[in-house]
């Protein structure tokens, strides 16, 4: 048998491990096969894009404010039986939002909800002897820290816990904003609205449609106001209109109700103001009840 220094050699170095080497290499490897940290969320994600481009914040909040706006509209005139949806253009997409600032603080109240529930989930994370010597003591408070094996009970696998956080406070806030607009929608329907009560004028015409309507809203085609006798929304498009005035309860009397008038006050309603709409108009029915209607 030859003897190989070069072989001799390669053999040197090849060591066996010790057991205890093996051992200590055991414990500190990451638990369950995880090969270095976790990766980040997409949540985390989104915040590090946001800190480097402040300037998407405003077009993420202005976006959630359009789609709130959009959802809560759809709501309410789905519960009067109106296809809103059908009769909005491109550019009310992007405004419909901006005309009630609920819109914006419901995006706040969701920002808010988000922040305050991740500070001591956070703060467990980066002391977690602390918060399980607190939960020791106090077991409710492991609901509040969320350790990360109370997270697999309950929480959907393959989503972050801070994705599912933004998640439900955006499924929150849609089912508050649903049942919001249709109470109001009720309340419409009802007569007991706050909305504002008007009567129109068409282009063309020299007396006001008779009646008077409760203004619903306006797009950039369309206005919409409901009556109350029919129970119904009617649709006139803007260029169609030639006045929309307002009518108000006279001072120190009852506010204007649901009731149609008939169509011999709208001549001395419309030479009247619009603080005075409601005496004028009342003025103007005497003289035609007396002498019959006029022509």
């Amino acid at each position: 048998m030859t003897s190989d220094p070069d072989h001799a050699t390669a053999a040197a170095t090849i060591a066996i491990p010790e057991p205890a080497a093996v051992a200590a290499a055991a414990e500190t490897a990451p638990a369950g096969g995880a090969m270095g940290p976790a990766a980040p969320s997409a949540i985390d994600r989104l915040v590090r894009l946001l800190k480097r481009e402040p300037v998407l914040v405003v077009s993420l909040v202005y976006a959630l404010v359009s789609a709130m706006g959009m959802w809560s509209h759809y709501w309410f005139y789905r519960r009067l039986d109106f296809p809103i949806l059908e009769y909005l253009q491109g550019a009310d997409l992007f405004v419909i939002g901006l005309r009630r600032p609920d819109y914006f603080l419901v995006v706040l109240a969701v920002l808010a909800f988000v922040r305050v529930s991740l500070v001591p989930v956070r703060w467990a994370a980066r002391n977690p002897e602390r918060a399980r010597a607190l939960a020791a003591r106090h077991p409710w408070i492991r609901w509040v820290f969320l350790f990360p094996d109370d997270r697999k009970r309950w929480l959907v696998s393959g989503l972050s816990f801070e994705t599912q956080l933004v998640l439900f406070g955006l499924v929150l806030s849609l089912q508050y904003l649903l049942v919001w607009s249709v109470l109001n929608a009720n309340r419409v329907v009802e007569g007991r609205s706050d909305l504002p009560q008007v009567r129109l004028t068409l282009a063309g015409a020299d007396a006001p449609v008779p009646g008077q309507a409760r203004l619903l809203g306006t797009t950039s085609a369309y206005v919409l106001v409901w009556w109350p006798g029919p129970k119904q929304v009617e649709v006139f498009p803007v260029a169609n209109l030639a006045r929309i005035e307002q009518v108000r309860a006279p001072e120190g009397g009852q506010p204007a109700h649901d009731a149609e008038l008939p169509a011999d006050a709208a001549p001395g309603a419309e030479a009247a103001d619009a603080g005075a709409a409601a005496p004028a108009a009342a003025d103007a029915i005497q003289p035609a009840r007396e002498g019959g209607p006029s022509r």
